[in-house]
């Protein structure tokens, strides 16, 4: 009888090593997920940084999931940190199109002698008559931008803002022997709308990182 020849398989260093690639894997996609976004994040605060006068870029944060550790579906994402004002930002300054009024109303720009804006907000013609208790009146400019002026009252020599003559100014100034001569004085001007300034390409840096990606992924595959 012919000799017999007995093969074994052994199942447990199967599973060992099916789970050790799998873990290889997931490392190195869930790592590279983590430096990729990082650099994405870097990349474009230097380039909004370098096209955008201020300090829009300092907005731009990254997050990524997990934390620590390894996932089968790692994530990472780089977002706005702000509202709705560093948001319109961002719009303004990386993508094309037109801002426009309300309703094809127009865009109310304060001028300097508008004053202070007040914390996260824009200031409107309406929110300005409400603290100054002033009326505001229109002045169409054939050729030119529109206006919408303040009268009875006098610039700040120190801050440049609008100020109406009360009676309590009038009686103080009565009694130094000062006249203040009342003037006409612009506070916002209007215009139809504003072309966004569109200096900064996101999408070039966006799509490198792609490529960045499948590069860290294969480096960190080869490392083990």
């Amino acid at each position: 009888m012919a000799d017999s020849i007995a093969f074994g398989i052994d199942t447990g260093a199967i599973r060992a090593a099916r789970d050790d690639a799998a873990r290889r894997f997931l490392r190195a996609g869930t790592e590279a997920i983590r430096v990729t976004t990082r650099e994405l994040e870097q990349d474009l605060e230097q380039l909004v940084r370098s096209a955008v006068p201020g300090g829009l870029w300092r907005a731009l944060k990254s997050s990524v999931y997990p934390r620590s550790g390894i996932a089968r579906n790692p994530a990472g994402e780089i977002y706005i940190n702000g509202g709705a004002r560093t948001q319109g930002a961002f719009s303004f300054f990386t993508t094309p199109g037109r801002v426009a009024g309300k309703d094809g109303f127009f865009l109310a720009i304060p001028l300097p002698a508008a004053g202070s804006r007040g914390r996260n907000r824009n200031l409107t013609p309406g929110e300005w008559e409400r603290r100054t208790g002033i009326r505001l009146r229109f002045v169409y400019r054939p050729g030119r931008a529109s206006l919408l002026v303040a009268d009875e009252g006098v610039l700040n020599g120190r801050t440049g803002t609008f100020r109406p003559i009360t009676r309590k100014r009038t009686q103080a100034d009565e009694r130094r022997g000062f006249l203040r001569g009342a003037t006409t004085t612009p506070i916002f001007v209007l215009i139809p709308s504003v072309a966004h300034a569109n200096r900064v390409a996101l999408r070039p840096v966006i799509d490198a990182a792609g490529a960045k990606l499948s590069m860290n992924v294969r480096r960190r595959l080869g490392d083990d």
